[in-house]
């Protein structure tokens, strides 16, 4: 189940809980039996743990040099790094402090031309109310699963 979050000028975004999807070039990868890469990847992506959250920033929708793609996608994933630990978890999706709150899934953010030329509060308020709504469904997905194991005992 794909959850498709709040769209902004800035960019887009969208978050499957509970579940984990490698990134799209690891998917082709995996996809083409006789590619080389295939078992290194392959490797990866099975050991990798499946918990928390895997976050991924892309400049798809940018053009022009890699420095301001990589400049526009660092702005984006340090506002979600702080607005994550304004809510009392790590870029992980794990609680910190010994917290039991936990985001499960895999978030992918794809930043857009206008983040470039963007203020850094404004970058801030957008990814606010992206991760916002990330954590309202991880918590509504946590409280179905309580109630389920609630039902079934």
């Amino acid at each position: 189940m794909r959850s498709t979050l709040p769209r902004t000028p800035l960019f887009s975004a969208s978050f499957k809980p509970n579940a984990y999807y490698p990134s799209y070039p690891m998917q082709c990868i995996l996809a083409d039996p006789t590619h080389v890469l295939r078992p290194m990847i392959s490797f990866r992506v099975q050991s990798r743990p499946k918990k928390g959250l895997w976050l991924r920033v892309s400049a798809n929708g940018i053009g022009g040099k890699a420095t301001v793609r990589r400049w526009a996608k660092r702005k984006v994933h340090q506002a979600v790094r702080e607005e994550f630990r304004a809510r009392g978890l790590g870029t992980d999706g794990m609680g910190l402090k010994g917290e039991e709150k936990e985001v499960r899934g895999t978030m992918e953010v794809t930043v857009r031309q206008p983040t470039v030329g963007a203020e850094w509060g404004a970058v801030k308020k957008e990814v606010g109310r992206l991760v916002g709504a990330v954590v309202d469904m991880a918590e509504e997905k946590g409280e179905d699963k309580i109630r389920k194991k609630h039902a079934d005992g």
